[in-house]
């Protein structure tokens, strides 16, 4: 299974090596791809050459979607065309910890053999479920002690890491929205009773909302609030807006955000 990471804007050393392939082994950076607009291409492929992430088997191709949205989507039908049954999308700005001990919660930092045994349960994984989540670091803890297989959940919300089945993921309808449009496939995926499944034994992470470059080199307050009303208007009741405040994201640190019943949508067509 391959692992693309759409980017856009961030094609200095110190972002690459600052993100998921920081985290990877050799075994997994040959299979991973950068996705970039064409404008861009040159910039990357010297970044990673330079970086010797080329000779370990990094790639870089052209995208000509504009946003992330489409990205994520011409992703998908790229899959379709070289043949990809499954594929993975990891935003280029996460990082992985794991769990440290199945007794307890807390997290530590991953090694590459950590991610490696990560990369293998996903894909295991899309064998039974229709996409496949890495839970983020927040929350975490709430998903209860145990062994690798045995933290997970459900049919609920996945973020920043993101593993489909490529025909499951050209089920649903692309472009609804610019932003959180990761959000509105998940739902229509549950809805058509194509569950999925969130792993807790491992995490990612990022280290704030809206960083320079990628999605905040489009996304405005008004691009915001149009996606979350757009997505709660999809999905009513399933979805409800509420407002958020915290202290990163800068602009974004108060914004709309959206309350979503994931366990309630599923089977809910």
């Amino acid at each position: 299974m391959k692992i693309y990471i759409p980017s856009a804007s961030r094609s200095k050393a110190e972002n690459i090596l600052n993100g998921p392939v920081a985290d990877f082994s050799d075994t997994i950076r040959s299979r991973t791809v950068y996705v970039v607009p064409p404008d861009q291409l040159a910039a990357y492929h010297e970044t990673l050459e330079q970086t010797g992430l080329i000779a370990e088997g990094v790639s870089v191709i052209p995208s000509p979607a504009l946003g992330i949205a489409a990205t994520r989507h011409w992703i998908g039908v790229y899959c379709v065309e070289g043949g990809e049954t499954k594929f993975a999308m990891v935003d280029d700005d996460v990082r992985f910890v794991r769990r440290a001990t199945e007794h307890a919660t807390g997290l530590i930092k991953c090694v590459p053999s950590d991610v490696d045994d990560m990369w293998r349960y996903v894909e295991d994984q899309l064998e039974a479920y229709a996409h496949v989540g890495v839970s983020a670091r927040q929350g975490n803890n709430n998903m209860g002690v145990g062994r690798w297989y045995d933290v997970l959940e459900e049919n609920t919300r996945t973020l920043r890491v993101l593993c489909y089945r490529t025909k499951d993921f050209l089920k649903a309808q692309h472009g609804r929205v610019p932003v959180m449009e990761d959000f509105d496939v998940n739902l229509q995926l549950l809805r058509m009773g194509l569950p999925n499944v969130n792993l807790g034994w491992w995490s990612q992470d990022q280290k704030m909302t809206n960083a320079p470059g990628g999605c905040s080199t489009y996304r405005t307050h008004q691009l915001h609030e149009q996606a979350a009303h757009k997505l709660a208007e999809l999905h009513d009741p399933y979805v409800k807006l509420r407002q958020k405040v915290n202290k990163t994201g800068g602009e974004f640190g108060t914004r709309t955000e959206v309350t979503i019943y994931w366990k309630k949508a599923f089977g809910r067509g």
